[in-house]
């Protein structure tokens, strides 16, 4: 089980994003993934097609901003490599941003939930100090 509120990690790359939850057992959960195909603004409502109008990360930065402004998480960390890190950083509103404790430029997309820990320790040990 994993909690709702809290500690949220987004790792990213150009074509996919997955969120990542500390749970009750210490360890790295991811929650859902996410591409073009398959990102919405909501549980309820699909995402509009990926094509060149709508970038990925545009589509992230939206879902990512709509999931704090329903309390889905108090603390954000950002992994992606350094273009896509900068383009969200970029575009992330200011509620948003004043949740963000971190960010890294590394692509860990492929990087199992068991193998994350050494990538976002300092983050793990900050909100544990937080909460």
């Amino acid at each position: 089980m994993v909690d709702i509120a809290g500690l949220y990690f987004v790792i990213a790359d150009a074509e996919r994003a997955r969120f990542v939850r500390p749970g009750p057992d210490n360890r790295l959960h991811t929650i859902q993934v996410v591409d073009r195909t398959t990102i919405r603004k909501s549980d309820d409502e699909p995402g509009p097609p990926g094509d060149a109008a709508h970038p990925f990360t545009n589509l992230l930065v939206e879902r990512i901003n709509d999931d704090f402004a329903v309390d889905l998480f108090s603390q954000l960390v950002i992994v992606a490599p350094p273009l896509i890190l900068a383009e969200l950083l970029a575009m992330i509103d200011d509620p948003t941003r004043g949740s963000l404790i971190g960010s890294l430029a590394r692509d860990l997309m492929n990087v199992p939930d068991l193998e994350l820990w050494p990538h976002v320790h300092e983050w793990l040990r900050v909100w544990r100090q937080i909460t």
